[in-house]
């Protein structure tokens, strides 16, 4: 029995057990403390835009067709032979009020036929030596002082136009009436923006059309032709078109206008023309963008959590209904469903809900604490300045492009000697 309780046999398992058992207790005393880390979500990046309270004018934006404003056939009082005919009689060619455009010989007497107005000749049906009778048509003539635009406007966009008559502006509808004083601009459909011309509505008709139901505004232009400014144009055309050299210092630079001001295209008769009127002025609202508007009603909110773990807290998507005073092709009205000061969300998230997290773009480099990725260097300070590491002052600016010039000679000696 002694011999067994001796025996190095019946002790080594006993002792490898307890050497174990021993380590395992020291080990889970000795453990290290766990510290907990803050929750840190980075979220979703987004764009936004403070609401501000405005009192914008509405735009109407349309479309319209050019049509002459006056408009006559010029026909024969009496028969007889065709003597003479003005050089301004022909297609295209522009006449003045009261010249003569044709004669037509009467027993030996003449009949001169005379401009009612100014204009340009649209037709002529007549040619020298041709015999006519009473009533032939001789030639179409259209004025060229003023031309009208006739303006499809949807009815329910006729409550848009402004509803009173500034007596400073003459702006407005005048009472009692379907007569307006609005002035707009027009511009040829597919030409580039310099090509405008300021018109001034007149009135509505008071019918609609049988193709889509639309109000028919009538707007006036002057001079459509560009024919009293003609000259101006031509002169101004020289020095807006061509290459303008500026001189500095010594040193010639050539620039090119982006966008001429002074155009001679005319408003051509029968053209479609895109439309821009103002509108009635709008009060205590909020002017977004439209891309901001979602789900036809609803914007998206920046909304500021209380979290424990952050000193300025999270920052969390809410989702708003609003109600909508107007709305156009790129700007978004709001009456009701925004504070002044609150911050809506423009850009477009995938998968937004309530409570979702994000981060506005820029808060991060305001902060001074964006670390930028791939790079060891860390950009402190609110103004975005990188630290220079501990031990090194300032390096003069000369002794840097000196070191950089040696560095180039030693590289170009290298380079002789491996060839």
């Amino acid at each position: 029995m002694w011999k067994k309780i001796f025996n190095l046999k019946f002790w080594l398992p006993v002792l490898v057990l307890g050497l174990g058992a021993g380590i395992t207790f020291a080990l889970l005393k000795n453990k290290p403390t766990a510290h907990k880390k803050p929750n840190i979500q980075r979220g979703t990046l987004v764009e936004v835009m403070e609401a501000t309270l405005s009192n914008p004018q509405i735009e109407i934006r349309t479309h319209g067709r050019v049509r002459a404003a006056q408009k006559v056939v010029l026909s024969a009082r009496t028969g007889g032979e065709v003597i003479w005919i003005s050089p301004n009689l022909n297609e295209g060619r522009f006449f003045e009020k009261d010249e003569v455009l044709l004669s037509i010989g009467i027993r030996q007497s003449q009949s001169r036929l005379k401009a009612p107005f100014n204009g340009v000749v649209q037709v002529k049906n007549v040619d020298l030596g041709q015999y006519v009778n009473p009533g032939t048509q001789l030639a179409t003539l259209l004025g060229s002082d003023h031309a009208e635009i006739v303006i499809d406007l949807p009815m329910g966009r006729l409550d848009w136009l402004p509803r009173q008559l500034p007596p400073e502006q003459n702006i407005g509808a005048v009472s009692g009436g379907n007569q307006y004083q609005i002035p707009a601009e027009v511009s040829l459909a597919g030409m580039n923006s310099a090509s405008v011309w300021p018109v001034m509505v007149k009135r509505h008709l008071l019918e609609l059309t049988p193709r889509g139901m639309m109000v028919q505004l009538i707007a006036e232009a002057k001079d459509p032709f560009r024919l009293k400014n003609l000259h101006e144009t031509q002169k101004n055309e020289n020095f807006g078109s061509a290459v303008v050299q500026i001189r500095n210092l010594g040193s010639v630079k050539t620039e090119i206008p982006d966008k001429p001001q002074f155009s001679n295209i005319p408003l051509f008769v029968g053209a479609f023309v895109d439309v821009r009127i103002p509108g009635r002025q709008l009060e205590n609202v909020f002017k977004v963008p439209a891309q901001a508007l979602r789900d036809r009603d609803t914007i998206w909110i920046v909304s500021e959590k209380l979290d424990p773990d952050s000193v300025t807290g999270a920052l969390e998507l809410q989702v708003r209904r609003v109600q909508i005073a107007h709305l156009d092709q790129d700007n978004v009205f709001i009456s009701k469903g925004i504070k002044p000061g609150e911050r809506i969300i423009i850009s477009p998230i995938k998968g937004a809900a309530n409570g979702l997290k994000i981060r506005i773009v820029g808060n991060s480099k305001k902060s001074g604490k964006q670390i930028i990725g791939g790079n060891k260097n860390k950009w402190q300070g609110h103004e975005g300045k990188r630290k220079r590491p501990e031990g090194q002052g300032n390096r003069p600016e000369s002794g840097t492009k000196d070191s950089r010039k040696k560095r180039a000679e030693q590289n170009e000696e290298a380079h002789k000697e491996s060839q």
